[in-house]
C-alpha cells in the first residue's frame, strides 16, 4: 500500500492515507478522553467480578456523553 522508499505517493495513496489518518484521530481522541477519568489508566485493585469492565463502560459512556454535548 505504501509508495516506494523515498518516492512520491500517488493521489489514490494520499487519499487512503488521509482517510486512515482521520479515523485514527477520532479513535485516539476517544481513548484520550476515556483516560482522563484516571479510572482506566491507573491500576485498580478490586475484588468484584467484572467490575473493571463496568468501570471501562462507565468511563466510555461518560466520554461519549461529553463529546455529544460539545456539539450542542
Amino acid at each position: 500500500m505504501s509508495g516506494s522508499q523515498g518516492g512520491e505517493l500517488s493521489a489514490v495513496q494520499k487519499e487512503e492515507n488521509r482517510a486512515l489518518s482521520q479515523s485514527r484521530v477520532v479513535c485516539e481522541n476517544a481513548f484520550a478522553g476515556v483516560k482522563r477519568y484516571n479510572a482506566v489508566s491507573v491500576v485498580y485493585r478490586n475484588r468484584i467480578a467484572q467490575f473493571d469492565d463496568h468501570l471501562m463502560l462507565t468511563a466510555a459512556g461518560l466520554w461519549n456523553f461529553y463529546s455529544c454535548c460539545q456539539s450542542i
